[in-house]
């Protein structure tokens, strides 16, 4: 709960890029199915989003450690 919130919170999604063919599309999935953004000022929204989910997320090493300390946490 001590995260900063970031753009991963609001639903799943998938950035589907191509190189040399810009500017990608953007899968949206909800309940219903899923819809696509191919305009590029909708595409840009989401790879914004992206770059700050990755900018959020902890390093590898961070990771295990957090995992390690949740799983000795359920030991006791």
């Amino acid at each position: 709960m001590d995260a900063t919130p970031h753009p991963g919170g609001a639903g799943g999604f998938n950035l589907i890029g191509f190189p040399g063919l810009p500017p990608g599309v953007v899968q949206v999935e909800n309940l219903l199915g899923s819809s696509y953004v191919e305009e590029a000022d909708g595409v840009r929204i989401f790879a914004d989003a992206f770059e700050r989910i990755v900018a959020a997320a902890l390093s590898t090493d961070d990771s295990l450690a957090l995992i390690a300390r949740m799983e000795e946490g359920r030991r006791t």
